[in-house]
């Protein structure tokens, strides 16, 4: 098989079993690779009834026929397994170098099944994988543990880190998987999945390449796309020169940047500037970084006095800033830095101590359950303590490390939980754009401005595709799009930032050069619909109800300022946007997928 190897791993680590299986060829072609590889080879294995901490979870981490090639960012691995934050199918992807890394072992995915008496690592390789204890390793954090596996390698050996901290040691609801020291697995708690499962690190090293069947047309899309990438100025400049917190004062001008758990948009010139990604480059900034093959290089390689570290991101700048009423960037900083260490997801850490801060400032949670800690809106200086007491679950922090749904039910206050499906919604008030609100509803992961569509880049600076921000009309159709988008990149093991520079046509190319099969953008346009499909029908065997699909009411019932305007999203305006959003999917009027449709992206049998 061009692009692939051909195999797809299997690690069962209740028995310690390891099996190498071939990897079926109308699979590859039905869901080409990463998301959509690791989607289906995950349906076929979980049940979808299985309690997300037990053994019959299923972890599942897939590549995609253009890692391994000269494809631009084509470095990203995907992981899906069912999310012990939502009870619903969690889908994580991440870029660095481990996934590219993982495919040169000569295999395209990876199975996880089990759990394994005691904790372990999987060591991978082209001549063997092997399951090691790693009682020695537990109680590491992410860099300690990533130092140690890499210096304990054979001689000669470059192996890349896949691994968890103590949050997911310690089963942490929002715990993340980490590789490359920074580079996270973030969205829907996957570190608590291999924490269940007693497993703390896949360590891999291989050499092995994979062939191109058509090199002329592959290429032809990989000149498009490079000269695209150099034409954008997104793609060719900004990223670079202000990395993703560029955004912070852009989402803010647009009246789109949270505030106080998203209880309005409304912060001063000067302190938007304070956590700015220009002001980050003037202080803390010490070279822009990329992923493994990217041209792009919007890793911030930052310091902060004797402390260095990558970050923050725009979506940690916000979460843990403004959204906490916070402008200190130097705190900022050293608390990121902390998550990645211990292995937390930044956006759902800073949405769950969001809600805290107005659990206790509303008189809900007292200062004596606290142990003292002042929990306020603007106190800086909780940020580190608070990173750690999640993490270890320790003391009020075992509350927060929940996630913020579970933290306000237990107060019985969750309408002060801001989260689609359970997951925290992130950096984006979805109030100012009615397309983007749409997007939180109906991704498969809950809110996730990645899995649910990026409607920020279309609403705002688009181009020739750009639609109104509060169009009822066009918003089902473009979250479509935009998801499908979004789901194609994620099965090719690309950036999302290439949007920025073009959409489907130049993967297109490379793919079918790379492979020699048919994955033209019509073809990929119905890669994508099987993908979405198939994520619906796992959620919804998983429990999922219409109601699932929609917003806190805090968005309909409390209104932010735009443009000199008082805005809130009616309730039926989010159930006519969620009615056609099913209707341009093929789904009913329930959200579950017509026996055409099924038989349309041959999924016969996958009725509900």
């Amino acid at each position: 098989m061009y692009g692939y190897h051909g195999h797809v791993l299997e690690v069962d680590l209740s028995d310690g079993s390891i099996q190498s299986q071939p990897l079926n060829t109308q699979v590859a072609k039905d869901y080409l690779g990463g998301r959509g590889l690791a989607t289906r080879l995950f349906f076929d294995t979980v049940d979808p009834s299985c309690e997300p901490l037990s053994p019959k979870n299923v972890l599942v981490i897939a590549t995609s026929p253009l890692i391994g090639s000269r494809a631009p960012t084509g470095c990203r691995g995907h992981m899906v397994f069912k999310s012990p934050l939502t009870g619903m199918i969690g889908s994580s992807n991440c870029g660095g170098t481990w996934a590219n890394m993982f495919k040169s072992t000569g295999y395209d995915a990876l199975v996880l099944k089990g759990k394994s008496s005691e904790p372990v690592m999987i060591d991978i390789g082209p001549e063997k994988a092997e399951i090691v204890p790693a009682n020695h390793l537990w109680g590491l954090d992410v860099h300690e543990t990533t130092e140690r596996l890499t210096s304990e390698a054979a001689p000669g050996r470059s192996p890349r880190i896949l691994c968890i901290g103590p949050a997911g040691e310690n089963l942490v609801r929002i715990a993340a998987v980490v590789n490359d020291k920074n580079r996270t697995y973030g969205r829907s708690g996957p570190g608590a999945v291999f924490g269940s499962k007693n497993l703390k690190a896949i360590r891999v090293f291989g050499n092995k390449k994979i062939q191109i069947k058509d090199e002329e047309h592959y290429r032809s899309g990989l000149d498009q796309a490079s000269y695209l990438l150099k034409a954008a100025p997104a793609t060719k400049r900004i990223l670079r020169e202000l990395g993703t917190s560029g955004l912070v004062e852009l989402i803010n001008l647009i009246d789109m940047l949270p505030h106080k758990n998203f209880q309005d948009t409304a912060h001063t010139d000067e302190n938007t500037d304070r956590v700015s990604g220009e002001t980050l480059s003037k202080t803390f900034l010490e070279r822009p970084g990329g992923c493994y093959g990217c041209p792009i290089a919007c890793q911030r390689h930052t310091r902060v006095k004797d402390k260095k570290g990558e970050g923050p991101e725009y979506e940690t700048d916000v979460m843990m800033g403004p959204n906490c009423d916070i402008y200190d960037l130097e705190a900022i900083t050293h608390a990121n830095y902390l998550c990645n260490e211990l292995g937390l997801d930044t956006i759902s850490f800073g949405g769950t101590l969001a809600c805290a801060m107005e659990l206790f400032e509303r008189g809900f949670i007292s200062q004596e359950e606290t142990e003292g800690m002042e929990l306020r809106f603007g106190n800086a200086g909780i940020l580190e303590e608070m990173v750690k007491r999640v993490a270890y679950r320790k003391g009020f922090g075992d509350k927060l490390a929940e996630g913020s749904l579970r933290l306000a039910r237990f107060y019985q206050h969750p309408e002060f939980s801001m989260t689609v499906k359970g997951l925290e919604i992130p950096a984006y008030d979805p109030r100012a754009s009615f397309t983007q609100a749409l997007g939180y509803m109906t991704s498969p992961t809950g809110a996730c401005h990645l899995r649910g569509g990026y409607a920020v880049s279309l609403a705002f600076f688009g181009g020739t595709r750009e639609i109104p921000r509060f169009s009822l009309l066009q918003s089902p159709i473009a979250i479509r799009n935009l998801q499908n988008l979004g789901i194609l990149q994620d099965s090719l093991g690309v950036c999302r930032f290439t949007g920025f520079a073009f959409s489907a046509d130049p993967w297109a190319r490379i793919a079918s050069g790379i492979t020699g099969l048919d994955f033209s953008t019509s073809r990929m346009e119905e890669v994508a619909n099987r993908i979405a499909t198939l994520e619906r029908i796992f959620n919804l065997k998983a429990g999922l109800k219409i109601e699932d699909d929609t917003l806190p009411n805090r968005f309909s019932k409390e209104s932010i300022r735009v443009r000199e305007k008082e805005i809130t999203i009616p309730k039926d305006a989010i159930q006519k946007m969620r009615s056609e959003y099913y209707n341009v999917r093929g789904w009913d009027t329930q959200g579950k997928p017509s026996k055409s449709l099924l038989r349309a992206l041959h999924l016969d049998g996958g009725e509900v």
